[in-house]
């Protein structure tokens, strides 16, 4: 493969990584905007909150009568109590994809190098995605149909800017220069993250950030 044709793989590897996100938090009720220009941020998403009820809520459809026929009307009101404005939650996202590189067998290792190097408060998240080669399901398809197909499954890390202080040294001088950091992890092809540690640990990953959506609802 020639240099050309990595660089458009990893921009197909970025694109399936975001769509496969996108896909997941759009069932998660959240809305999905894309940026336009990479400033650091790819993802703006957004969902309706309702301070009364202190949760989140689809806007109320009120039944209205119009030209002697029964209407929906969308309004601004929360679906719960029908009666409070709604106000919206944004969360900004920095998203990372990487197919990785061959370890071992089962094993692989993923370089991340994020843009965002500072504590950016509550709102901005990173959300780095691994991605394997579904191998059982590949299996299954040639044994089905005789055809490979490439199949790819997704394993997602979703935290905070604030939290990346709990595997890396944010303290350092030189961390906050962009060509100079990388995040190594090895990660089997089940997801879990195996680096050891001494003075940071990489537990984090497994035990809080794996699959971790629930956290961008933190209010």
């Amino acid at each position: 493969m020639n240099e050309f044709e990595s660089e458009k793989k990893k921009q197909v590897i970025g694109l399936y990584g975001e769509m496969q996100l996108a896909m997941i938090l759009h069932e998660r009720g959240w809305q999905v905007h894309r940026a336009y220009i990479d400033e650091g941020i790819d993802f703006t998403i957004t969902k309706y909150w309702c301070p009364k009820c202190k949760k989140f809520s689809n806007q109320y459809l009120r039944r209205e009568e119009y030209k002697g026929k029964e209407k929906k009307c969308v309004t601004n009101l929360c679906e719960h109590c029908k009666k409070t404005e709604l106000s919206i939650v944004s969360r900004y996202l920095q998203v990372k994809t990487s197919e990785g590189a061959k370890d071992k067998e089962d094993v692989r290792e993923f370089s991340f190098h994020p843009k965002i190097r500072y504590d950016m408060g509550n709102d901005v998240f990173y959300v780095w995605i691994a991605i394997f080669e579904d191998i059982a399901a590949i299996n299954d398809i040639d044994t089905l149909c005789n055809e490979r197909i490439n199949l790819k499954k997704c394993h997602f890390y979703v935290f905070n800017t604030k939290d990346v202080s709990e595997f890396d040294n944010t303290g350092l001088p030189t961390y906050q220069i962009t060509d100079n950091q990388k995040t190594t992890l090895r990660i089997s092809s089940s997801g879990k993250v195996l680096n050891g540690g001494t003075i940071y640990k990489y537990d984090c990953f497994n035990d809080k950030f794996y699959n971790d959506f629930k956290t961008l609802e933190d209010i």
